[in-house]
């Protein structure tokens, strides 16, 4: 399957997730700085959102960019990772209402989750099917990838699910702040060749 057409249309519906994200925000009817004020639990959940779509694209570029041809299973991989990120802006949008609310944050979790399964699996035949090619090199770069090697080890895993619930139960809002916290210190650890890729 042609790579570059698959790289083509996953930008073409990245680009349309945040592009329905902004059209989400609503522009106040007031003229007044203080209007903007009840639509800060939307900014602060697009900047969130926006982040997380922006990590995930600088690293599937870089998979994408390291891997030498794409099977049939990376292409519904790749079409899985973007069902599950289409639901982003939902979820970002009913989250805004109330950061606090139980309902959406466990929304939000769903969706997250989802994500990250889609994403590893993405990740994993991405990887295998490059090392069954005889790319082993390439493969071994994809698995050394911050992002890869955090979504695929059991240490890590557990112990996130774990404080994802405890945080749904007790401080909802704080869901976010993880979100964040994960895209920081793991999304955005990017392997040092990944600027040099063109």
């Amino acid at each position: 399957m042609n790579k570059s057409r698959v790289e083509a249309f996953t930008d073409a519906i990245l680009a349309i997730i945040l592009t329905i994200m902004i059209l989400e925000f609503k522009v106040p009817e007031s003229v007044k700085l203080s209007a903007i004020v009840p639509q800060i639990p939307y900014l602060i959940s697009y900047a969130v959102g926006y982040l997380f779509i922006g990590t995930a694209w600088y690293n599937h570029h870089y998979m994408f960019s390291k891997s030498h041809l794409v099977t049939q299973r990376v292409y519904w991989a790749n079409n899985l990772w973007m069902f599950t990120t289409s639901f982003i802006p939902v979820a970002t949008a009913w989250i805004s209402q109330d950061l606090n609310a139980r309902g959406p944050q466990i929304f939000y979790a769903i969706v997250y989750t989802a994500w990250s399964l889609a994403y590893t699996l993405l990740s994993y035949f991405i990887a295998k099917d490059n090392e069954d090619a005889g790319h082993g090199k390439e493969a071994a770069d994809i698995r050394r990838m911050k992002i890869y090697r955090f979504m695929t080890s059991w240490k890590t895993a557990i112990p996130h699910f774990i404080v994802l619930i405890l945080i749904l139960i007790f401080m909802p809002a704080l869901q976010l702040a993880l979100v964040v916290i994960q895209i920081i210190f793991v999304g955005a650890r990017f392997n040092k060749d990944s600027d040099k890729l063109f």
